[in-house]
């Protein structure tokens, strides 16, 4: 299984440094040079309410190069149309992308890629970029938690594969309303 952060900053750098850290193979992928350069000399320097620095594979998107099972998507959202026609040319055929974006993009993604291609996570923790290679994490450890739930009536097969990634940095809950979970965080993202 290979898999990928697209859009690797502060919150999927602290995502995959977790997953590394926690024997996981994952490649880390964002358009900003100076904070690619620093994780691929660095690693990534996790801060704030935990403390460690982890060897992590970064790259821009102009060196991506095969096909990934797994890509968790976690741009903003905006971005979605651009982003996931490119990317779906390094989806593996029968590969997943995971939209960890806040509102609600499943079904634009869906649109591009297919609605079985397609799962969607909710993020429960924060996190802000300090500098390149640094990202602090704003919540407590302990409340680390994702939502993981399918557009599809059918879970795609790497649905597991995903809740195990997850899970290596915190607990993951399956949502099988997971539509209306995006509504109640979009609504409590409006409210602030």
């Amino acid at each position: 299984m290979r898999a990928a952060i697209y859009g690797a900053g502060s919150l999927g750098t602290i995502l995959g440094a977790y997953i590394t850290k926690n024997g996981g193979q994952i490649e880390l992928i964002n358009r900003n040079k100076a904070h690619v350069e620093a994780l691929q000399k660095e690693g990534a320097s996790v801060i704030g309410t935990v403390q460690f620095k982890q060897a992590v594979k970064a790259y821009t998107p102009e060196q991506m190069s095969g096909t990934y099972d797994i890509i968790f998507l976690m741009t903003k959202q905006q971005q979605n149309l651009e982003v996931v026609t490119f990317l779906k040319d390094f989806l593996a055929e029968d590969g997943v992308i995971v939209s960890l974006q806040n509102g609600l993009p499943e079904l634009q993604i869906a649109d591009i890629v297919g609605e079985n291609r397609v799962l969607g996570c909710t993020v429960a923790w924060g996190a802000t970029m300090q500098e390149p290679g640094v990202c602090e994490l704003t919540s407590e450890a302990d409340s680390l938690s994702f939502s993981l739930g399918s557009i599809s009536s059918q879970r795609n097969r790497h649905f597991d594969e995903v809740k195990a990634l997850l899970e290596m940095m915190g607990k993951v809950e399956i949502d099988e309303n997971f539509i209306g979970t995006r509504w109640s965080k979009l609504l409590i993202n409006a409210s602030f």
